[in-house]
């Protein structure tokens, strides 16, 4: 009888122990079936908040140099005193954008220039054409060349009056922005950080994060003097919500602002 029960005894004993380990392993098993479930959940969150983020857009692609249409083609004068200030605005656009001639060479094409008269006096007109890679900008410049003898603004340039200014003078008038006078700024930066121009576009939807965007214009910046791409698309099914983005083709550098796409 003694035998009997501690053979019972040591039946509890080892059912117990089963007990325990079984026990302990559906605890186990439950922790790695709640870690599974909460990687489910954060992975699903994810996924769809990575959805949230990319909103649908469209937009009409044209050509990829269409925008140099909206430029007339224009034509070089060849008068003495054009080819006087033509000569004066390269000498004073060389020197302000510290770049070599071998940059103007390779790099501008002069497609416009003439003298206009207007009421504070004469100003000299210059457009041009910035060729880097496959990049294409359009740029204008301009200076007074002749101030009316009657004209009365800026006096404190001390500029003479009714008389052809000379390239110090006219070089004082355009870092004064006198008269609406301004060469532009740009960089001597002569290669770009993009293939194509497609590739500078694939680039700036990444960055955007929307589906589509349309290329705009090669622009120069007033600011770094870099070449940029615009791109532009609007968003389905928002009313009157645009995106417009920009795409620095020297540093990558991306600027994207929502707004409307039209102002009543």
């Amino acid at each position: 009888m003694l035998i009997s029960f501690r053979s019972f005894g040591v039946f509890l004993i080892d059912k117990a122990t089963d007990l325990v380990k079984k026990a302990s392993i559906e605890k186990k098993n439950m922790k790695h079936l709640k870690i599974s479930l909460l990687f489910l959940i954060v992975v699903s969150f994810s996924a769809c908040e990575a959805q949230k983020q990319i909103r649908t857009t469209s937009c009409i692609s044209g050509g990829e140099y269409d925008y140099l249409n909206n430029y007339s083609p224009g034509t070089i004068c060849h008068a003495e005193t054009c080819e006087l200030y033509l000569a004066i605005w390269k000498s004073l656009f060389m020197e302000q954008n510290n770049l070599p001639d071998s940059y103007f060479d390779n790099h501008i094409e002069l497609v416009h220039s003439q003298i206009a008269n207007w009421n504070d006096g004469v100003s000299f007109n210059v457009c041009y054409k910035v060729k880097v890679g496959w990049a294409i900008a359009y740029s204008c410049d301009q200076f007074m060349i002749k101030i009316n003898q009657d004209n009365k603004f800026y006096p404190a340039l001390n500029l003479p009056r009714g008389t052809y200014l000379s390239k110090d003078q006219v070089k004082m008038i355009v870092s004064n922005k006198a008269f609406f006078s301004d060469i532009i700024k740009l960089s001597d930066v002569d290669n770009l950080k993009f293939t194509s121009m497609s590739d500078a576009l694939t680039y700036l939807v990444t960055k955007a994060k929307v589906n589509t965007l349309c290329s705009g214009m090669v622009t120069i910046n007033n600011i770094t003097g870099n070449l940029e791409l615009e791109a532009w698309a609007q968003y389905d099914n928002e009313d009157n919500s645009c995106i417009q983005g920009r795409i620095d083709l020297m540093t990558g550098e991306t600027v994207v602002e929502d707004g409307p796409c039209w102002i009543n």
